[in-house]
């Protein structure tokens, strides 16, 4: 009876799965017929238009954007604004999910939003920006899509439209929060909740919380934080979300695991780690199941990114392993660049904590590239001046404004009697004069406002100063990896002269860090490593100097091992002597030339400049010179240093063992 039953099951799974596909046939071959029996007019483009989702939906990309250029063609013909602009952006969303091509994509949203304002269509312009914004932010663009929502907040706020408004002060406090900039996030999330609560929208007012949320969290202020999620959570459960939100349209369904996922974060940031896992688990486990392919899988790979930090936090490695492999090869399928930034991070920290030292350096430089990449300076000015150019525009805009109507007074009292002249001529100057009082103050208080914001920047820089040592907490990290891995070799001995050095080297890391990272590497102990890196650092530190420059490099160098003191003494005498060039010699040309002749390396620098004085004593360059001696006295090598037509440092190097020597 059991196998009946079960049978007859599977039977029925079978025709539903037959069913699914044979009802699109229908639709398709139903809306085909439509198509073909249609006259050219905007109907036949929303026709179109019917048949690309449909497309879309069930995989046929190729007749997707097909059908998506079909819909373009015929509105152009037909000078069909609103279905230009819908087809450019169903050519570029077919483009982005079938070929990941998020940049061919990108042109055709621009082209969608160029049509709108052209024609100054407002929905039609806030459909496009939302299609730019969306792939701004995949891309990392953060300064092209603070201009996108500077756009959409003059729009709204010309029309006076409170729910773009909410709109585009959310995007604006997001773009600040991923450039962790919280004082600017915090003021347009603030003006976001006034309106969603004005807007009595619970969508709306979710969202909002949550943007709370994440703008306290960036402050640490993590009770805030967990209670505007909370707050959050509360509606979402209200509003029975998993069984009736397709019913009541109030909130969508991916929202739950993502409250959750929040809700997580912040008990781990805290260092709760089991409440975090019960709430990490709880919302993946939403996850499961016929609804997991609907959710946006950027956030899916945040869920597995989380999981994973807080397995690890429980020293449970091998469940962390999977979740973070998982969470990144997620985020490198959609190219998010944030998820892989969070990703490298943690399985850095991870390797890091089961001393698999070369698998967390490699997963740091990953991080800390793709980190510097995200947040910039850079980045941060170009948003900076994109904020100042809209503010700029719109007090020109005011000043045309007041000057057009000065005008127009003006014009009207021309056409009035010669009394009324007077009165307004007296007035006009009373106007005047208290426009230029008005003036005269609003010029001092700009110029107090200037000189408040010189002092904001000079504090600004300070903090970030402050936080670059904080960040080079990070480097430190990494270079205690190789520190370990140091002591781990050198077991047994009594003198760690290495390690001495590393340590010394603290206060140069910012500079110096890929300089530390080289010397103290056991792999690069050999001499092609060091000749390669000497040559490197010649063509880095001329290359953007008005120098005319000759590099004489050996044709072959045989393996040869050269240990990290004897590598890093002769660079550091090399670099020395490169720099001396820069700052005293006033030459224009400088020579490398580096030969190995039998046993010996031979390295000497040659400049064309004022060369060396007969008086060495009390010159700024002389101590310099004596470390290098000293440098190569300690490995026993060679130091010469002397005048011929310019300064000539040359060194000498005995390489015992050294092939055919």
């Amino acid at each position: 009876m059991t196998i009946r039953i079960s049978l007859l099951c599977l039977c029925l799974l079978l025709i539903c799965f037959k069913a699914i596909p044979q009802s699109a046939n229908n639709k398709i071959a139903l809306l085909e017929k439509r198509i073909s029996a249609s006259k050219d007019d905007t109907g036949k483009v929303l026709l179109y238009l019917s048949i690309t989702d449909i497309f879309s939906q069930y995989g046929h990309f190729e007749k997707a954007l097909a059908s998506a250029h079909h819909a373009l063609a015929l509105s152009a013909q037909l000078k069909y604004v609103h279905g230009i602009v819908i087809s450019y952006v169903r050519v570029g969303s077919v483009i982005e999910v079938q070929k990941k091509d998020y940049l061919e994509a990108l042109g055709y949203y621009k082209d969608a939003m160029m049509v709108a304002e052209a024609h100054h269509s407002y929905n039609d312009e806030n459909y496009a920006y939302a299609s730019v914004l969306n792939i701004s932010y995949y891309l990392g663009d953060y300064p092209g899509a603070m201009i996108i929502a500077q756009k959409g907040l003059e729009l709204a706020e010309q029309r006076n439209d409170n729910r773009e408004l909410a709109h585009y002060y959310n995007q604006l406090g997001f773009i600040y929060l991923k450039q962790e900039k919280a004082a600017e996030s915090l003021k347009y999330y603030t003006l976001y909740l006034s309106l969603a609560t004005r807007l009595g929208d619970p969508t709306t007012l979710t969202d909002a919380y949550m943007a709370m949320a994440d703008v306290y969290l960036l402050k640490k202020d993590y009770k805030t934080s967990l209670d505007y999620l909370f707050s959050a959570f509360n509606i979402y459960k209200k509003a029975n979300i998993r069984d009736q939100a397709h019913k009541t349209g109030i909130i969508k369904a991916d929202r739950v695991p993502y409250v959750l996922y929040k809700i997580s974060n912040v008990y781990k940031l805290q260092g709760q780690y089991q409440l975090a896992l019960q709430y990490a688990i709880d919302g993946l486990n939403y996850t499961d199941g016929r609804h997991r392919r609907s959710y946006n899988q950027y956030d899916l790979a945040s869920y597995y990114i989380n999981l994973g930090e807080i397995y690890a936090a429980l020293n449970n490695y091998g469940s962390s392993m999977q979740f973070l492999h998982k969470g990144l090869a997620l985020s490198k399928n959609i190219l998010h660049r944030e998820d892989m930034r969070d990703a490298y991070s943690a399985l850095s920290k991870t390797y890091a904590k089961q001393q698999r030292y070369d698998s967390a350096y490699h997963y740091q430089q990953l991080y800390s590239t793709l980190k510097d990449s995200i947040i910039s300076e850079k980045t941060s000015r170009a948003i900076e001046q994109v904020r100042s150019n809209f503010e700029s525009e719109k007090k020109d805009k005011e000043i045309a404004l007041l000057n057009q109507r000065q005008k127009l007074r003006e014009a009207e009292s021309g056409r009035k009697s010669l009394l009324l002249n007077i009165v307004i001529i007296f007035f006009t100057f009373l106007a005047i004069v208290s426009y230029l009082i008005l003036y005269i103050r609003n010029n001092q208080k700009q110029h107090k406002q200037a000189y408040e914001k010189q002092l904001a920047i000079h504090a600004e820089r300070q903090r970030i100063s402050g936080d670059m040592h904080d960040d080079i907490g990070t480097g430190l990290s990494t270079m205690l990896i190789y520190v370990n891995m140091l002591k781990s070799k050198m077991n047994g001995m009594t003198e760690y002269p290495e390690i001495e050095r590393v340590a010394l080297l603290g206060d140069e890391l910012v500079a110096q860090m890929k300089e530390i990272v080289w010397s103290l590497n056991p792999g690069n102990d050999s001499l092609e490593n060091l000749l390669v890196f000497i040559r490197q650092y010649f063509s880095q530190l001329f290359e953007p100097l008005a120098y005319q420059t000759n590099l004489v490099f050996p044709a072959h160098i045989p393996d040869f091992e050269l240990k990290g003191a004897i590598r890093r003494n002769i660079y550091l005498c090399i670099k020395e002597a490169l720099n001396n060039v820069i700052k005293h010699a006033h030459a224009n040309h400088v020579e490398l030339n580096i030969q190995l002749d039998r046993a010996k390396l031979l390295i000497s620098i040659k400049d064309n400049g004022s060369g060396f004085p007969g008086n060495l004593a009390g010159k700024p360059f002389s101590n310099g010179l004596k470390n290098m001696q000293s440098r190569m006295d300690q490995i026993g090598g060679g130091f010469k240093f002397f005048n011929n037509n310019g300064a000539v440092v040359s060194i000498e190097f005995k390489l015992t063992g050294y092939p055919n020597g």
